[in-house]
């Protein structure tokens, strides 16, 4: 009778008499395909921490998303895409094979700061993606801008954007500074002032080098010397003559890239006035022929 009774019992669950059924039955027509894995893409305008103190070291360091109301050293000025061959290769273009995206970030790089990048205390760089990122897919690559201290290139961290701080009240634009470490062929750094406070060196306007090989040694002179001469007696309206009777003012540059961006195009350098042995509280632009 104890068997006959689980017997009727184990009957009537077959029957339904458990918990409701859901659903078909059927456990593998009800689930939705994964997305294919894609790379994350970043978004102009986003900002970044870095770990680097110096521009020279940021491609090579960490850098981590951060609110553009707290500190941060870069800003993603646009997003570009690489195409064709450069797109299709299995390993990420390097060298020359930059050159358009560098030409491509050059420009957006300026638009977002709202004048060339080359007049800022500030540097344009591109990055691509990395290898892990390239292996998963990615085709993008950043156009940055980070924030500079000085010439010298220690980086700045600030809690506002820097779109538009180029314009004509960015607060990063290039004016006045105090020359440091100078000797007389060279200095080693410059240090931002305002034009109306005593300084000896103002910035005139930025230069550019037809040379195709990167300038070292007595070659930067070659390939900056005459151009900078020259933009800063139109800077302050000054005639030859007046130049060569000068003896406190003299002019110098520096390039703003190295021997990897040159090859991808950027040819520029800063060109300033340099004022020896004393300091003015004026700016030189169009002060024609005087005497400084």
């Amino acid at each position: 009778m104890a068997l006959l009774a689980c017997a009727v019992a184990l009957a009537a669950v077959a029957a339904g008499c458990g918990g409701p059924t859901v659903g078909d039955g059927d456990l593998t027509d009800d689930w939705a395909m994964l997305a294919t894995a894609k790379v994350p893409e970043p978004a102009a305008g986003s900002c970044w921490t870095s770990s680097a103190n110096q521009v020279r070291d940021t491609t090579m360091s960490e850098a981590q998303l951060q609110p553009c109301d707290m500190d941060h050293v870069i800003e993603t000025a646009s997003v570009g895409h690489f195409t064709g061959e450069a797109a299709a290769g299995r390993k990420r273009p390097t060298g020359a094979a930059l050159a358009p995206a560098w030409a491509d970030c050059d420009k957006a790089v300026t638009e977002y700061l709202g004048a060339e990048w080359q007049s800022g205390r500030v540097v344009a760089v591109l990055v691509p993606p990395n290898p892990w990122q390239w292996d998963g897919g990615a085709r993008f690559y950043r156009c940055d801008v980070v924030s500079l201290r000085t010439e010298l290139g220690v980086l700045d961290p600030r809690k506002t954007t820097m779109k538009g701080a180029l314009g004509p009240t960015g607060d990063l634009r290039l004016t006045c500074g105090q020359q440091v470490g100078m000797t007389k062929d060279s200095w080693s750094d410059i240090t931002p002032a305002k034009c109306e406070e005593p300084h000896d060196v103002e910035y005139v306007g930025t230069i550019s080098s037809p040379a195709a090989d990167y300038p070292t040694g007595a070659g930067v002179e070659a390939a900056f010397s005459k151009t900078c001469e020259a933009k800063m007696l139109a800077y302050i309206g000054m005639s030859r003559g007046s130049w060569n009777g000068q003896r406190a003012l003299n002019y110098g540059y520096w390039m703003t890239g190295n021997k990897d961006t040159w090859a991808l195009g950027n040819h520029t350098a800063r060109c300033y006035a340099l004022i020896s042995g004393k300091k003015v509280n004026r700016s030189l632009r169009g002060a024609g022929d005087v005497t400084v």
